[in-house]
């Protein structure tokens, strides 16, 4: 039997899961502190808004991408759409308890990082540290309490499938690579790669057999989508949206085109973090490199998982240097930083007596946790409680059913429990493109028929161009805007309505929008 030397935990079965550890109680803890300490009630933004939105609609009854159509995995419709499911049944807040739900999420990143770490690296303080830098990512902390948004439960599952790696369960790093990939397309890069290498590494004379069991593994969740997809008669317009949408309609946004702005984007999301994020991964690659030696595989045998781990940051950054979106896309490598932050710290460790070694990680993770406890503090958001003010009084005006259609603007519909008439609601990122090959007419076709379904009021988005607005007009008329989306109002409704619906949104005739439309714009 295999023995791991070096370690306080010699004569455990490399890959056997370890008893009970109160340590990753604490850890959840502290993360929820930290999260419920920020709030639930930030802005319920563009993007937001379409997975709150699609939730919402799985909870009625509609499968993914036949409530609204976008291009990530079906499990983030699935996921909120739990959430949805339990606030109905409680007679709870819909928005409030799916960010709960999110919140429980990132708070099982925080303790599956403890774990990952700590088997890893055979040392809770390394595991402890670990899990704080994770915790300590700004831009993760925003959207664990202010969610939903498919990259937190991705990011659980990328952390849980290298987890299964250092522990040699081939299966389960299967499904969960499986899993973060059914949340959002782009970890499968990063994961696959890592969980494909680690095996080739660890499982040492039963490789073949590992990579089976990843494979069969990674196909146990897409078969039970399947089928309910199937049953539902959503499979088509389900491989459509996950897969064919994205490989015709997309276009990639290339990093090096733009670094400057990259960076910008990344400093102002992250912050000081921005440097733990940078650091944790050279540290990552560094100890990799010593962990290939000899030496070191004879005295840590599971410190060969390090090269896995590099492949597969190596797979996520190429894919991100030839597609990227904004500070989100890096949540499948915040794991990876902070396990490199992990190594450093069990690199220290073994150089320092028991006490200084566990006073070393303490001081760590504690100056890790409060940075993340003076984000949370500093950065406390309330603006959903003003959007739900604006939104009720609009509706104050209009009769109580009165519909509403969305252009990148799902958010009303959220705070109403309303349904669009449409699935198409966003129109960016190569959505527009397909439009207007689907809808009969184009986008034309489908502009003239918005007009033509006569809904009381027009969201439209902040960042929605002047075309989609002249679209509407005159047919709508601009009467003032609300936190993340302006309203338009069918000019049919009258002039004393629509001067109350001004009035409710404080409308400004310095707005920019209340300026008629230049003909060549």
């Amino acid at each position: 039997m295999l023995r791991d030397p070096g370690s306080r935990t010699s004569g455990r079965r490399l890959g056997a899961l370890p008893q009970a550890d109160p340590l990753v109680v604490v850890a959840g803890a502290v993360s929820v502190l930290v999260y419920t300490l920020h709030g639930f009630h930030g802005a319920l933004t563009r993007d937001l808004g379409v997975y709150s939105y699609a939730g919402q609609q799985v909870a009625d009854g509609v499968p993914p991408y036949l409530g609204i159509l976008n291009r990530a995995g079906p499990l983030a419709h699935v996921l909120p759409g739990a959430g949805a499911l339990v606030a109905r049944l409680g007679g709870l807040d819909e928005v409030v308890t799916m960010r709960v739900l999110f919140m429980l999420f990132a708070t099982a990143s925080v303790c599956a990082t403890y774990l990952l770490g700590r088997d890893l690296f055979r040392s809770r303080g390394a595991g402890l540290v670990a899990a704080s830098v994770l915790l300590a990512f700004h831009g993760f902390i925003q959207y664990a309490s202010n969610g939903p948004r498919e990259k937190t439960p991705m990011t659980l599952f990328v952390i849980c499938a290298l987890w299964a790696m250092t522990n040699r369960r081939w299966f389960t790093a299967g499904v969960c690579v499986s899993l973060a990939t059914l949340c959002l397309q782009t970890a499968f890069f990063s994961t696959f790669a890592a969980v494909v290498v680690g095996a080739l590494l660890l499982a040492q004379g039963g490789r073949l057999r590992a990579l089976i069991r990843i494979a069969l593994g990674g196909l146990v969740p897409v078969a039970v989508l399947a089928v309910w997809f199937a049953v539902a008669g959503s499979l088509r317009a389900s491989i459509e949206a996950f897969y064919l949408i994205n490989r015709r309609y997309t276009v990639p946004d290339p990093v090096t085109e733009r670094l400057d702005e990259v960076w910008l984007d990344l400093t102002e999301a992250y912050g000081v973090t921005v440097w733990l994020l940078v650091g944790g991964l050279v540290a990552l690659v560094l100890r990799s490199c010593a962990a290939v030696s000899r030496r070191a595989r004879d005295a840590e045998p599971l410190l060969l998982a390090l090269p896995a781990l590099t492949v597969g940051l190596a797979a996520g950054l190429a894919w991100t240097l030839k597609d990227y979106d904004a500070w989100p896309d890096l949540f499948p490598v915040l794991p990876l930083a902070a396990v490199g932050i992990g190594a450093v710290t069990a690199l220290v460790e073994r150089r320092l007596p028991r006490p200084a070694a566990g006073a070393l990680a303490g001081a760590a993770a504690v100056a890790a946790v409060a940075l993340a406890l003076a984000y949370s503090l500093t950065t406390r958001d309330d603006t959903l409680r003003e959007q739900r003010e604006a939104v009720d009084a609009v509706l104050a005006v209009l009769p109580p059913d009165a519909p509403i259609v969305s252009i990148e603007a799902p958010q009303p519909l959220v705070l109403t429990s309303r349904s669009n008439p449409t699935r198409h609601q966003m129109f960016r990122g190569g959505l527009q493109d397909h439009l207007e090959d689907a809808w009969p007419g184009g986008v034309e076709g489908f502009q003239r028929d918005l007009v033509v379904e006569g809904a009381d009021l027009v969201a439209v988005g902040e960042a929605v161009g002047p075309r989609w607005r002249e679209s509407i007009e005159p047919d709508y008329v601009y009467v003032g805007s609300a936190p993340g989306w302006g309203w338009y109002a069918r000019a049919s409704l009258g002039e004393p309505t629509l001067q109350e619906l001004r009035t409710a949104t404080g409308f400004d005739d310095s707005d920019p929008l209340a300026e008629p439309l230049d003909p060549q714009s």
